[in-house]
């Protein structure tokens, strides 16, 4: 739980331990001269468990002893993860550009007053999901196994396995084969054929996708990082 600052050496105290951070978790490790595997090493060191390095101008604030990613996992560039409350990304997932995890939250009472002390809720993404350009994930979130969310998406709530995901707030608009051993096939292809199939696939509210998603653009992730 975040506390706001109560007298000027608070607030400096604060304003220095932010801006460290910036400096060591976005401007250092974002930067383009560093090789994914380098950062991949910076956030171990950091107390971070990560398998797979994230992608230029990735960003982390929080703690990185929260931080888990797992082996197999592609960051593409500018992913934003904030790691005030544990986030989990399972192996051989794909995280589209510009991603942003949010993990802190305020409550609202029942006078609709809101909290100014934000507390943290944990955010679980699972093996095998693609998650479109732009995707908002917020606090609390679990994505379970082979789900892909299309770009430009918020998450919120619990995605269950083996759909399509789409919308703000993303709902699930269409079921991913199952294969024999009870994942999905193809879960990048299947997506890219049941979002452009040209067909005017309905969004969570009945009314057609945008121009991306008809055209089978869902946010492509890139390729398989190290």
């Amino acid at each position: 739980m975040t506390h706001s600052p109560s007298s000027p050496t608070a607030r400096l105290r604060e304003d220095l331990t932010y801006g460290t951070e910036h400096v060591l978790f976005s401007t250092l490790l974002g930067s383009a001269l560093i090789p994914r595997v380098v950062r991949r090493a910076l956030l171990n060191l950091a107390g971070a468990h990560v398998g797979s390095g994230p992608g230029v101008g990735f960003a982390l604030t929080g703690s990185a002893r929260n931080l888990t990613i797992g082996t197999g996992v592609f960051c593409n560039k500018h992913v934003s993860i904030e790691a005030v409350a544990p986030v989990t990304i399972g192996d051989d997932t794909a995280i589209g550009m510009q991603v942003l995890v949010v993990t802190s939250h305020h409550g609202i009472d029942a006078a609709g007053d809101w909290d100014r002390t934000a507390s943290g809720r944990a955010v679980a993404i699972g093996e095998r999901v693609w998650i479109g350009a732009r995707t908002m994930v917020l606090p609390g979130a679990v994505v379970e196994d082979d789900v892909v969310v299309a770009a430009g998406a918020v998450v919120a709530g619990r995605l269950r396995s083996g759909g399509l995901y789409a919308g703000v707030p993303a709902r699930r608009i269409r079921d991913l084969r199952p294969t024999e051993s009870g994942g999905v096939t193809d879960v990048a292809a299947t997506a890219a054929v049941a979002v452009g199939s040209g067909a005017g696939v309905p969004g969570p509210d009945g009314a057609p996708l945008d121009a991306a998603a008809q055209n089978g653009s869902v946010g492509n992730p890139g390729s398989v990082g190290s």
